[in-house]
């Protein structure tokens, strides 16, 4: 090694709004935190998340009557009952919190307009009658498997609003960030981390970081999947990669990767649910609206399990299900072709 030694309590690797949030949670409680990133973190792929946050606030008139209960429900439901249920209350229970603490740290989220407001519902335009009440109250936006609108947002834009906001209180508790670095190695004596060997992108400069807490925080690993994805080019799963070296950590559920039915031919680029959220639908290359014929309960933002009418699934399971659908038309030639407007990538 080269560089000289670091020390420090919390080492994050990983400078995303989840990495960035952990570090925000351990500086708080007086502990000295380090982060690592590929790249500054206003450049995280969080950034690329604008569709919205689910969280059950029950704001307005399609929301009505929503709580923690119901969105743990979709949640499970969604899973087929693969979810941890202990984790996903914590979720649902958690996320209404996360909003509220997000906009004290100055997410502008998109609010409520009390009075008449025009909305589209499965392509239609429909004019809906809003609270005077709930005038400037978080807004929801419809999401695949969700029982009520749910997802809170910020315009288009979500993941570049939040992240700059956390990023922010991240610069406010004056937490150290090292960006254009990278963790190329955990250091252990068996079960027990003790930070890693980081390598500075810049100068190749290897050096030890000493920590008494280590977090893995580096995202998803799309890229493994080349030009078939909308990640970003830093989303190669070198986190997961290091934590497997050991020998000693355990990688979960690495069969759960989502493919998003919605990336645009050829480049990729990810059209956000948000779009059908707000009226969107999907044609084939005869410009045939199909998923009116395969779910006919909510069509393009279909929500439904095939086998169980009612039972709810999550957005995840959706964009399966619509990746499916789409990939069994293509199979029979009825859909992707040079007049494709979307494909499934991987998310």
């Amino acid at each position: 090694m080269s560089g000289s030694l670091v020390s420090t309590d919390v080492l994050v690797i990983g400078g995303g709004l989840a990495g960035e949030r952990c570090a925000i949670e351990a500086a708080a409680a007086g502990h000295n935190v380090l982060i690592l990133s590929l790249v500054p973190p206003r450049r995280s792929h969080s950034c690329a998340a604008q569709g919205g946050m689910q969280a059950s606030l029950g704001n307005c008139v399609k929301a009505d009557g929503d709580n923690a209960t119901l969105h743990f429900l979709d949640t499970v439901r969604g899973s087929d009952w693969g979810a941890d249920q202990e984790v996903a209350r914590i979720f649902a229970e958690e996320a209404r919190i996360a909003v509220r603490e997000l906009a004290h740290f100055g997410v502008p989220w998109t609010r409520v307009r009390g009075g008449k407001n025009s909305y589209f519902i499965k392509g239609e335009r429909v004019e809906i009658e809003e609270s005077i009440e709930n005038d400037g109250l978080i807004m929801h936006r419809d999401f695949g498997g969700t029982a009520k609108w749910r997802a809170c947002y910020a315009a288009a834009g979500t993941g570049h609003a939040v992240l700059y906001a956390v990023d922010s209180e991240v610069v406010r508790l004056g937490v150290e960030v090292r960006d254009r670095t990278e963790a190329v190695e955990l250091i252990h004596d068996g079960s027990r981390c003790w930070g890693a060997v980081a390598r500075c992108l810049r100068t190749g400069e290897h050096y030890p970081i000493l920590a008494k807490a280590t977090v893995i925080a580096t995202g998803g690993y799309g890229r493994i999947y080349g030009q078939f994805t909308t990640n970003a080019t830093i989303n190669e799963g070198m986190g997961a990669a290091i934590a497997l070296n050991t020998g000693v950590v355990p990688l979960g559920n690495m069969e759960a990767v989502q493919f998003h039915p919605t990336g645009l031919i050829p480049s990729g680029i990810l059209l956000t649910e948000g779009c059908r959220g707000d009226g969107g639908y999907l044609l084939n290359k005869d410009m045939h609206r199909f998923m009116v014929e395969l779910e006919p309960h909510k069509q393009d933002w279909s929500h439904t399990s095939r086998s169980s009418p009612a039972a709810m699934s999550s957005p995840a399971t959706w964009r399966s299900r619509c990746a499916t659908a789409r990939a069994w038309r293509h199979r029979t030639g009825r859909t992707c072709g040079s007049t494709s407007v979307t494909s499934a990538r991987s998310t």
